[in-house]
This record gives structure tokens, sequence and C-alpha cells, in this order.
């Protein structure tokens, strides 16, 4: 059983290097110059944040979803709205080429188009270099329904979407050894690749299709869990830090896919599936910066579960930790983590967790990747989706989708501890966050 956690302490995050004097002089020369040279760089430059909004009806119906786009005041952490587009847009996840100069987001629907069954869309947008204000560039299938999450390539080359599915299933009957019998089928979960260009969003170079089964023990739950876990559900689909490799997690099958990114396409390749324990739900995932772990949020158990990624593409289980405290949440409610990011450092982790709206801190042991919970906050609003970290790691910005708005914390760069300021910005439906330098 997973203990719960409260108030517990960090342990030792930083290994004990012995560095000569001159070359400690000669580092610290470098690192001055280094910071100078970034500082006077990022004062030419203003930080903006762009949240995504889901629409007022289900299924992506109804209106006022689409694309925030806010100034970031980096010396009290306040948000100031610049201007919005595509209010009839579902936009769940977005993300950011690494120029800045485009912005892609998933329209969450199974009606693309106004077709039934044509599953969701991939929109891309240009951002103008001195307001951040968006224009609509191209609109694509993301082959599947309801495509649930949306990343960049390191170099920009192609984004990775998440196809999730409905949770609907279809009745077919079919003739097995001669006799009439009921099928019941779902959606595909799939990721697919499609290639990105300067102004330019291409159809899917490469798709992949998660085996069509569902969670173990499926069939003796009741409640949620039926629903959720009938058939495979894409949540997420991540680079890691190098671009080689892409992380998808199946939360219907309590699945962990790893591809390989090949160049001509681009295309996947399967390397390696990992199965989680039967009803964990895999839903997030966020890569260390610079060591070779990946930390995966756990929607159905509450909890956040670490892996090595050894070099062959498979993943090596190193623990699993909760997020939540134990405390009893409102009723009928239920303790549903839902996101995961690591701090620009790489000392820390956060994982937010709807029901009992927390985001839960841990420190990592760089040498095994072990992570230690030290703390444990409100995020002073109801079910915080999507939360992010300002580049610099000094902020953490959280959405309340059901308080429709964004709060902010300060982070302290030394513990890591989260707090309150009081910066607050009403948003609707708030989904994901993202930062970007223009």
């Amino acid at each position: 059983m997973i203990r719960p956690f409260y108030n517990l302490r960090p342990g030792a995050l930083v290994p004990n290097i012995k560095v000569s004097r001159r070359d400690f002089i000669a580092m610290s020369g470098a690192v001055a110059i280094e910071a100078a040279i970034g500082h006077a760089q990022k004062s030419e430059k203003r930080l903006y944040a762009f949240v995504s909004s889901w629409t007022s009806g289900p299924n992506g119906g109804g209106d006022g979803g689409g694309i925030h786009v806010f100034s970031f005041d980096e010396e009290d952490g306040s948000l100031r709205l610049l201007s919005s587009i595509a209010p009839e847009l579902n936009a769940g996840y977005i993300c950011l080429s690494p120029d800045g100069k485009q912005l892609y987001s998933t329209d969450e629907r199974k009606d693309a188009g106004h077709q039934p069954g044509a599953g969701g869309a991939v929109v891309a947008f240009e951002v103008d270099p001195t307001t951040a204000a968006l224009k609509r560039l191209d609109t694509v299938p993301s082959m599947g329904a309801f495509p649930a999450f949306i990343s960049v390539a390191p170099d920009g080359s192609c984004v990775a979407v998440a196809n999730h599915g409905s949770y609907d299933a279809t009745t077919r009957v079919v003739q097995e050894a001669g006799r009439p019998e009921v099928q019941r089928l779902y959606d595909d979960a799939s990721v697919a690749l499609f290639p990105t260009g300067k102004d330019q969003l291409s159809p899917a170079s490469d798709v992949a299709v998660f085996a069509q089964q569902h969670a173990k023990g499926w069939e003796h739950e009741t409640g949620l869990d039926s629903i959720f876990q009938a058939s495979p559900h894409a949540h997420s689909v991540n680079f890691d830090p190098a671009g080689r490799h892409l992380l998808a997690c199946d939360k219907g099958a309590d699945r962990i896919y790893v591809y390989r990114l090949e160049e001509n396409g681009p295309r996947l390749k399967q390397l390696s599936v990992f199965d989680a324990p039967p009803g964990t739900a895999p839903r997030h995932s966020a890569f260390h910066p610079n060591r070779p772990y990946v930390f995966v949020i756990n929607e159905l158990m509450a909890t956040m579960s670490s892996y090595r990624i050894t070099p062959p593409g498979a993943l090596e289980f190193i623990q699993t930790v909760p997020t939540v405290s134990g405390n009893a949440v409102p009723s009928g409610k239920r303790n549903m983590p839902s996101d995961v990011h690591v701090h620009p450092s790489g000392r820390f982790v956060y994982g937010s967790t709807r029901g009992e709206n927390s985001i839960a801190s841990f420190s990592v042991d760089l040498e095994t990747g072990r992570l230690s919970p030290f703390e444990l906050v409100s995020t002073l609003g109801s079910t915080p989706r999507g939360f992010n970290l300002s580049p610099d790691g000094r902020y953490l910005l959280v959405g309340n989708q059901d308080s429709n708005e964004v709060r902010t914390f300060r982070v302290d760069s030394d513990t890591g501890r989260l707090q309150p300021i009081g910066a607050k910005a009403e948003i609707p439906r708030p989904v994901c966050i993202k930062f970007s330098y223009l």
C-alpha cells in the first residue's frame, strides 16, 4: 500500500563534486558572461502566456473556447489579457514552435467540420512577433476522435498528437462460427505525426494505432473505471529532450508506449510497451531535462511514477508515490491527477490533482530518479486540469477549470516550495498554459 504524505522534508539533491580553484574561477567567469548575455537578450524580449479554453457545451459544442494571449509580468507574476481567437475552437492542449513563430492546438471533438465521425482536428496559428496575436493558418484532421494532447519536436520539424477516442461503444452484429454475435466496438486510440514548415501544417505523415484492448480486470470494475478502461485512450505524447524518442500514455489499457522518431516521413517506430499495474491509468508524462528519467502521473491511482529510459528505448520502473494527502474529498468527487511538469533546474517535479484540487511537490534524486514528497498546496480553485512553470522556473501558473481562472504561485529557487502571490486571471475553462519570449 502506498502511504499518503504530509509535510515531509526534501532530501539532498546535488551530488558532491570536487572542482579545483582554477577550474572554479574559469567556470564562474564563463557563467557570469553567459548570464549577462542571456539577461541582455531576455531584457529585449517580452514574456507571453498562451492559455487554451474548452467551449461551453459538451463535446466541443457551444462557444467561449479558443486561445487567449496574455502578457506576463515577471516582476509580480500577473497576467494581462491582450487578445483572444477562435471561440468556436474546443481548444485542449497547445504547443509552440521552438522559435515561437507558430502555435499549434488540438480541437477536441468527434465531428470536425460538422461531419459526425470525422474525428478531431489540429489547428496551426501564426504568432505576431510584436503583439503575440494569433492568425489562423491551417487545419488538418487529427486522425482520431477527441485529440487530447499535442507536442512539438525540439527541432520544430513536426508535431505529435494523441487521439483519445470517445468512451462510447458501437454495437455491431457479426457471424462467428455460423452464429450471430454482438460485438462492442470502440474508437481507435492513436498517435499521429504532422510535418511542419514555415506558415504550414501538413497532413499526417504517420499514425500509430494502440492495441484494441481493455485494462486487466476491467470486467470486474463498476462506475467510472468501467467506462474509462473499457478500451485504449491515448491521453498524451511527448518528445524526449533530444527529439529522438516519443512516449505515449494509454490511460484506458494501463500501457506506456515508446517510439523512435524516424526521419523518413517523419514516421514512428515502436520500440517497447510497458504494462503499468492494473487500474493505474497513466495520463501525462514529463522528461527530466538532462537525466534519463521520465515521470508519469496516474489518473485513477492518484500517484506519480518515475522510470528510467534504457538505451534500447525501454522503460525501467523506479518508484511510485502518492500525489494526495489522503484527506476526504467533497461528496461525489474523486481524486484524479491531471498534469505533471519538471522544474527547469531538474531538481523538482510537480503534479496536479483534481478532487483535492492540489499541487504535489517532489524533490528528485539525480542519481537514482527517486522522488521525495515535500509539500502539498491548494490550487485555490476547482479542477486544476493543467499547469506550467515559467521558463526561468520562478513561477508556477495553474488553470482551475471549474473556477474559470488561472492562479500564480511563486517558486522558491532553493527549496522548490510554492507560495500563492494573489495574482489571478479570469479565463473560461482553462486547459493548457504555454510560455514564449517574443
